[in-house]
């Protein structure tokens, strides 16, 4: 008479399905595949767990289910004889406390990952921020004196560098904004800008700038801020210094109209 373990056997070699892509298939390991083919039944505690593998396993390979059953029925008599109720109930709890342990073991390393991760993030956060400081604190000490010049000289060099630009623009940037620059006679040049960004540019004659962000950047012209210069993604076209005649003096914003041919 034919076994359940030979007839799996016989439908596995028909499908051409090794105990690996089985396995993948019905998330069954390979060992437990191979041994009900054996008609080695130890590995399972009750036999209503073995017939839940049979029904996955038949249906993988495709096996006919009430056959299958058939076979296996006087099969389970004698490969269960020697397991009492206190064996099963003992080996079900050997299994579900071996699936707990993988379980808190999973959470654990997702925990420690998580942790890792603030660490770092809060590290390279820290480390951002010093660099940051440090270039603001090295663009500061640019404008002091340096030892050995005297006053009168370090002003009037200054005085000169100024009065050699009519705009000097300074972009601080709060939220990512691209921005379209023409200065002078120069061509355009074109910026993605990023929170924290500071951008200077100078132009000896004038200067036209393209914002996409309007609410994500503050700018300085000439010393001055210009104040809240729209909504956020609202786009903007500024010219440097201001052509229309009717702009306040009172209020040194030199914002025009959203249409632009030069952009």
């Amino acid at each position: 008479m034919e076994t359940i373990g030979e007839y799996f056997k016989l439908k596995r070699e028909e499908s051409g399905l090794t105990y690996g892509k089985i396995s993948e298939i019905t998330k069954i390991r390979p060992q437990y595949i191979e041994t009900i083919e054996k008609n080695d039944f130890s590995l399972f505690s009750s036999p209503q767990i073995l017939k839940g593998y049979i029904k996955l396993i038949g249906k993988t390979v495709g096996a006919d289910e009430e056959y299958a059953f058939s076979l296996l029925e006087p099969q389970l008599k004698e490969g269960f004889k020697d397991k009492n109720v206190e064996d099963i109930v003992g080996m079900r709890f050997k299994e579900e406390k071996q699936i707990s342990y993988k379980f808190k073991k999973k959470i654990i390393i997702t925990i420690a990952a998580a942790i890792v991760i603030i660490i770092l993030s809060f590290a390279s956060l820290k480390v951002f921020e010093f660099f940051k400081f440090k270039h603001q604190g090295l663009a500061v000490t640019s404008f002091r004196l340096s030892p050995g010049i005297a006053p009168g000289r370090h002003l009037k060099k200054r005085k000169k560098s100024i009065l050699e630009y009519a705009v000097i623009l300074k972009g601080i940037v709060a939220k990512k904004t691209w921005v379209a620059v023409r200065i002078d006679d120069k061509g355009q040049k074109t910026y993605m800008l990023y929170p924290g960004d500071v951008e200077t540019w100078k132009a000896k004659k004038d200067m036209r700038i393209k914002i996409g962000n309007a609410g994500g950047i503050r700018l300085n012209y000439n010393g001055k801020s210009l104040g809240k210069l729209g909504k956020e993604k609202e786009v903007i076209t500024l010219n440097f210094p201001a052509k229309s005649k009717e702009v306040n003096p009172a209020n040194p914003n030199p914002r025009e109209q959203k249409t632009s041919p030069l952009f």
